[in-house]
């Protein structure tokens, strides 16, 4: 699958996965790219398969907290930090798992337990297409890389 192939998988995915199961819709804006001084959060979900990769998710602060808060239905004052952090650690372990099953079908992967990263510059790895939207409160990426080759099952 060409990059292309997959960025388009990754919006699809990335919208699918906010609007149904975190309640946030993307808004249509070309390019978006994060607040440069805004803190950031940063979630990996490594997996294994054939083939392996990660995939890596950046959000700003403000926009983390509005996800927690609509998928956990409670007030953005409420959480804690860390409630945030498992909500985007499980942001991003859904994303993942949409991607490959939209990408590999017909594979078996072990999805490692999503963690946060203390460097938000861990974002991507080399070689990673990356997919960013803009949000309410701020901008969301997403960067899948994996081995080839990637065989869509439809794109």
């Amino acid at each position: 699958m060409t990059d292309d192939g997959i960025e388009r998988v990754l919006a699809k995915s990335t919208g699918e996965v906010l609007e149904q199961m975190f309640f946030v819709r993307a808004l249509n804006e070309p390019n978006p790219s994060p607040p440069a001084t805004e803190s950031q959060l940063v979630a990996e979900v490594s997996f294994e398969g054939q083939p392996s990769g990660r995939l890596g998710l950046r959000v700003n602060a403000a926009a983390a907290r509005s996800i927690a808060a609509d998928f956990l239905g409670e007030d953005e004052c409420s959480l804690s930090e860390g409630q945030v952090g498992e909500v985007i650690c499980e942001l991003a372990n859904i994303i993942c798992g949409s991607v490959l099953s939209s990408v590999e079908s017909e594979t078996t992967f072990r999805l490692k337990s999503p963690r946060l990263l203390s460097m938000p510059e861990e974002f991507a790895a080399e070689g990673a297409v990356v997919h960013s939207v803009t949000l309410d409160r701020g901008v969301l990426g997403v960067a899948f890389s994996a081995e080839k080759p990637i065989c869509p099952l439809a794109v």
